[in-house]
């Protein structure tokens, strides 16, 4: 541990991969002409904890600075989505990570859908040390649920901003913007989490918890062969939280675009199209 500390004192002041505010790689190249402009509260502000640090803290693994790397067992780690917010006066950084299926007879435990990785989450708060910000050290989970195909998690759709909606009972619903790609066709999506300091509830999981995965739109435009192979259809949604009282909202996703009516034709979207997610308290997911 001795000889971590250096890497990881320089790491939590790093700038983490996939945050949803993305800072320049290089501060030093910034324009003279921009630095004069930045308030001084601007230039203390507390970055958020890099990437590598996330995964030692979570895996208690030295990755010597990568971002995705095998551990014991042949699984492989990496990092996968950072998310800064507030919630009931403090300031939190979650780092998410991800986790394969192992190799071999050490590495499959029957646990996990191999199809499947393991998300798991470092979550830091803000506070204060001498007068100026740091981080705590984080509060940690290796599986707060699990998704992704093909021993892959779910990816990344850097085009949308991620949505959260804070319950009135002190959770936070998080909806991470993902897509994939099924049988020629973009799949746009959101992954949900829901985070749970106080214990408000009584789901399976700690702090956080992965609730379920929704579609928001989707464009077969490489499958349909400009309509030779079927009807080319595309569409977009947007996502808005319903609230139902203090606990988790309802979600509606409402398209626009085009989907196939019948076999051979299609039809623009309407409201009618509109869809309502509801959380069930069985499955611990949206449907």
């Amino acid at each position: 541990m001795t000889k971590l500390s250096p890497l990881l004192l320089a790491a939590m002041a790093g700038l983490a991969v996939g945050c949803d505010a993305q800072a320049p790689k290089n501060l030093d190249a910034m324009s003279q002409a921009t630095q004069p402009q930045m308030k001084e509260q601007d230039m203390s502000e507390l970055k958020p904890p890099a990437a590598d640090s996330v995964l030692y803290f979570i895996y208690q693994r030295d990755g010597d600075g990568a971002v995705s790397y095998k551990v014991d067992g042949g699984a492989t780690v990496s990092y996968w989505y950072g998310h800064a917010f507030d919630l009931k006066g403090k300031h939190y950084f979650t780092g998410f990570g991800a986790k394969s299926q192992g190799e071999g007879p050490e590495g499959d435990d029957g646990m996990m859908d191999p199809e499947h990785v393991a998300i798991s989450q470092a979550t830091f708060t803000r506070g204060e040390k001498g007068g100026k910000p740091e981080w705590s050290r984080p509060d940690t989970d290796g599986y707060v649920g699990e998704f992704g195909r093909m021993g892959r998690p779910e990816q990344i759709d850097d085009s949308r901003k991620a949505q959260s909606f804070t319950t009135g009972d002190g959770r936070y619903l998080l909806a991470v913007p993902t897509q994939d790609f099924v049988n020629g066709t973009d799949v746009r999506m959101f992954s949900l989490f829901l985070f749970d300091p106080g214990n408000v509830d009584a789901l399976g999981f700690r702090q956080w918890g992965y609730v379920g995965s929704i579609p928001v739109g989707d464009d077969n435009s490489t499958a349909c062969d400009g309509g030779q192979v079927m009807p080319c259809v595309a569409s977009t949604g947007t996502l808005a939280f319903v609230k139902t009282g203090e606990g988790l909202p309802n979600l509606k996703v409402s398209s626009k675009g085009t989907t196939i009516a019948s076999p051979g034709k299609i039809r623009d979207m309407t409201d009618a199209d509109d869809v309502v997610y509801s959380f069930d308290q069985t499955t611990e997911r949206y449907k």
